[in-house]
C-alpha cells in the first residue's frame, strides 16, 4: 500500500493530471461515457488499460465471475449499475467482458474441501454460472472440445447477455436501435479479445492479428 500511496499516486498526480488537467476539470461537473463494461472483480483484469480508454469514457461494473444477474427491481448492485447506465446516463452500448483462468467459472467443477473456508454468499453468487456449465458441457459432449473452463467462461457471458435482454428497459431499447450489447472474451496470457458473434453463434477475433 505504501508504493500506491508514495509512488502511484504521486506519479498520477505530477505526470498524469498534471498533463490532462483540462479534462480533469470537464470531468468534475459530468460525465458521459459511452459504453458499459460488465466486468469481474479479478485483478488482473482492467478495461481501460485492455482499450487505452481515457477516464470518463467507460463505466465499470465489477463482481465476482463478470455476471448479470436475472432482472428483479431492487435486488442488487449489479442491476442498480446497469439501470443508472442506461436510464439515467443513456449509455447506449453495454459489453460484458469474460476471461481466461476464471476462478469463478473453474469453481463450478471444484470439488468441496472440508479444510477449506466456508463463502456462503459466493456459492449463493455462483449459482447464475450453473446454465453456462451445463451448456459447456453439452458441447464438450458433442464435439469433443476438452477445454471445458474456457467453454464455460464464454457460456456464462452468454448467459449474461441473455439475461440482460430480459430487463425491460433493455428490451424497449434493443427494438427502438438504441442500444447494443455486446459480449466479449479476453485471453489474459496473449491479449486477444475475442467478441460473440450473434449470427455465427461463436466467438470471433476482434482483431484477426496481433502484431
Amino acid at each position: 500500500m505504501e508504493k500506491l500511496q508514495k509512488q502511484g499516486y504521486s506519479a498520477f498526480l505530477n505526470q498524469y493530471f498534471r498533463e490532462n488537467e483540462e479534462l480533469f476539470s470537464n470531468l468534475s461537473k459530468k460525465q458521459k461515457p459511452h459504453t458499459m463494461m460488465i466486468t469481474c472483480s479479478d485483478s488482473r483484469i482492467n478495461p481501460a488499460l485492455l482499450l487505452n480508454a481515457q477516464p470518463g469514457e467507460l463505466f465499470i461494473t465489477r463482481n465476482i465471475g463478470n455476471i448479470v444477474p436475472p432482472y428483479l427491481p431492487a435486488k442488487g448492485a449489479t442491476q442498480a449499475a446497469i439501470e443508472y447506465a442506461v436510464n439515467v446516463l443513456d449509455i447506449p452500448k453495454i459489453v460484458i467482458l469474460g476471461h481466461s483462468n476464471c476462478g469463478a467459472c473453474a469453481h463450478m467443477y471444484h470439488q468441496t474441501n472440508k479444510n477449506e473456508p466456508s463463502l456462503p454468499h459466493v456459492e449463493n453468487w455462483l449459482q447464475y454460472i450453473i446454465p453456462a456449465k451445463s451448456a459447456a458441457m453439452l458441447e464438450v459432449h458433442a464435439n469433443h472440445n476438452n477445454n471445458i473452463f474456457e467453454l464455460t467462461e464464454k457460456h456464462n457471458v452468454i448467459s449474461s447477455l441473455q439475461r440482460l435482454m430480459e430487463y425491460p428497459y433493455i428490451q424497449t431499447r434493443l427494438v427502438n436501435h438504441e442500444i447494443s450489447l455486446e459480449g466479449w472474451w479476453y485471453d489474459i496470457g496473449s491479449g486477444k479479445v475475442e467478441m460473440y458473434n450473434f449470427n455465427t453463434r461463436h466467438f470471433e477475433p476482434v482483431i484477426k492479428e496481433i502484431s
